[in-house]
């Protein structure tokens, strides 16, 4: 009888604390990262003499979940937010370039061509001089507001990446402090919700990869360990690498006879390693931003100094073949505005003990021209161009050629943002960060934003090339732009009202409105119409693949912008469906349902009962008892 009453206490004793884990589970039916209790109930060991058994223990509360749905949970949520971040970053710069049907770039282009053609049917017009004056400088200001609007987000972006790194970092070391809990005090339910959570934050901003061994848990992001041995917790940094921009006029060649590779100077090679023919007054050209230019001419004297050695004196020299790209450097470097913003060299250099940089200067090598400055708003254009007269005492044109240069030797300006752990990239996949990381490299493939803002400056760089240099053919066509011209006989009419390279570079030499004449408003005038336009950066090859107007460049541009974005938006959308369809199937296994809480308090509830009137009833039979006794 006293042991139906030890049975009937166990009953008692487990109901209650079925009770107490349901009212556990409605009380924290919204907490974040929670998962719901569920009781073990087991029956006590039986012994020999007890074959009716010894009753019921509350053995613990575990936890509903599934690793294998958290861990796709977790991997689906970092595609999302990838696409979620993206898609935000493409929003923004979609929302510089609204327009209106009388505001905007568009409007603002088509205002100064309006312009040149009041100006052009009226070239003594003061007012209409005025006028153009006025928006050839509202129409740089638009487009360098454009850009910078660009790169203001782009710096949002890095700002932000700063903080969300700092996160990440403190996400990292809470981990580590709740593992260290777990190896003290054990696997318990409300720790292991909390590291949950933590991962689940984590996916928010990189790919991650846990191994949750009891004994060895280990955190990796973008395949870099993070967190190892449980509690050593590595930081996540951020790199910021600025690459100066070089460019190497020469032509490399493979000598299987050296097996070396031979360089040659474009000066005075072709593409083809032919020798190029310069002699007596022909004039080498060297353009930088479409601003700055330098020339030699083949067979005048020039002073300075030729060996590169401050210690000795200036010395005199006529150039000629052997000393041709020397006296290109020379001048390069005495120029006063080319020398604030680059050096020339001749070839390849060293660095000497006190970091001084030598080069070879025996004999010519080849134009090496670096920015005195690093990363990519400090690139440059630089153009060399060479016209060859013949020998008499009164010089007559006889070609006219460009050199660009060698792309594949050359090194662009470049602006990159990276993560390491411990000084090794880490390169993620997805997240938030992936989303920042990768439009804040200028070398990456899916910068969206270095995309943008190339495109840009090949719309000044043609913009600029073609209201500088013309030439009218006889049939009244006209070649645009310098290169083309450069390519051409004939006489080459310089107007310089737009100058520079890039957005940054673009200027508008109002004061030159005032020397416009009929001729060169013709030919402005016909810009606006002209529809096969090259704006790929080396000015009007006719090889050109992307032909179009100016105001349809500039138009595409914002097309591809919508494009990029709606198409972000789709992959966002796609991938957030995915995670919500995972999301709520492990919701549905692991949330508390208010519903399923009141039906199984209802049932602990009635086995309280019951097993209180089992003791009720064993009361009443020991009464019983004792009353026979008396």
């Amino acid at each position: 009888m006293f042991g139906t009453l030890n049975l009937s206490l166990t009953g008692l004793n487990a109901a209650k604390t079925a009770v107490d884990n349901v009212s556990n589970n409605i009380a924290n039916e919204n907490t974040a990262g929670y998962k719901k209790r569920v009781v073990q109930l087991s029956e006590l060991e039986q012994t020999r003499d007890t074959f009716t058994g010894r009753g019921v223990n509350a053995t613990s509360a575990y936890r509903i979940t599934s690793q294998y749905m958290y861990d796709k949970l977790i991997s689906e949520n970092t595609k999302a937010n990838y696409y979620t971040k993206s898609a935000a970053m493409v929003g923004n710069v979609e929302s510089i370039f609204k327009e209106t049907d009388d505001s905007g770039f568009s409007s603002d282009i088509n205002r100064y061509y309006q312009s040149v053609e009041n100006l052009r049917a009226n070239p003594t017009s003061l007012v209409y001089k005025s006028a153009l004056q006025e928006q050839g400088t509202i129409l740089v200001n638009s487009l360098q507001n454009l850009y910078t609007s660009i790169e203001n987000h782009q710096k949002n972006e890095k700002t932000e990446l700063y903080s969300n790194i700092e996160h990440v970092n403190d996400t990292l070391k809470q981990i580590g402090i709740l593992n260290q809990k777990i190896q003290q005090y054990g696997e318990s339910n409300d720790l292991l919700d909390k590291r949950d959570q933590l991962e689940l934050e984590l996916s928010n901003y990189a790919d991650i990869d846990v191994n949750r061994d009891s004994q060895f848990y280990e955190l990796k992001i973008g395949g870099e360990v993070a967190i190892s041995d449980n509690t050593v917790v590595r930081t996540l940094n951020i790199v910021e690498e600025n690459k100066l921009q070089k460019d190497e006029f020469n032509y490399t060649k493979f000598n299987a006879a050296t097996n070396k590779t031979d360089v040659y100077d474009a000066l005075k090679y072709n593409s083809d390693f032919t020798a190029k023919t310069i002699d007596t007054n022909d004039v080498v050209t060297y353009k930088l931003n479409n601003e700055f230019e330098v020339s030699v001419t083949f067979g005048e004297s020039l002073t300075g100094d030729w060996d590169n050695d401050i210690n000795t004196a200036d010395t005199t020299q006529t150039v000629d073949s052997n000393n041709l790209t020397r006296a290109m450097v020379l001048k390069i470097n005495a120029n006063a505005n080319m020398k604030d913003l680059v050096t020339a060299y001749n070839g390849d250099y060293s660095i000497d003990a006190n970091g001084n940089k030598i080069t070879n200067n025996s004999k010519d090598n080849f134009l090496r021209i670096e920015s005195k400055f690093e990363g990519t708003t400090n690139k440059f254009d630089g153009r060399i161009t060479i016209q060859k007269y013949d020998s008499s005492a009164t010089p007559v044109l006889e070609s006219r050629e460009s050199i660009y240069k060698n792309d594949s030797e050359s090194n662009k300006a470049q602006s990159n943002v990276y993560l390491s752990i411990n000084e090794k990239e880490v390169p993620i996949k997805s997240g938030i960060l992936k989303a920042q990381v990768e439009n804040l490299s200028s070398e990456s493939t899916t910068n969206k934003f270095q995309v943008y803002l190339d495109k840009l400056d090949a719309f000044v760089q043609t913009l600029s090339d073609i209201s500088d240099k013309y030439i009218k053919k006889s049939s009244g066509e006209y070649i645009y732009g310098e290169a083309a011209s450069d390519e051409s006989l004939g006489t080459i009419n310089s107007i310089g009202l737009f100058s520079g390279s890039n957005v940054k570079t673009l200027k508008f030499n109002k004061n030159l409105v005032n020397d416009l004449t009929q001729n060169k408003l013709d030919y402005l005038a016909s810009i606006q119409w002209k529809t096969d336009l090259s704006f790929e950066g080396k000015s009007q090859f006719t090889a050109s693949s992307e032909k179009s107007s100016l105001l349809e460049f500039y138009r595409e541009l914002k097309v591809d912008i919508s494009s990029d974005k709606e198409n972000i938006d789709f992959s966002q959308e796609t991938q957030s469906s995915v995670k919500a369809s995972i999301q709520t199937s492990y919701d549905q296994l692991t949330k508390v349902d208010k519903d399923e809480e009141l039906l199984d308090l209802m049932k602990f509830q009635a086995a309280y009962n019951a097993n209180a009137k089992i003791i009720t009833a064993i009361d009443e039979m020991i009464q019983t008892l004792l009353g026979l006794k008396r």
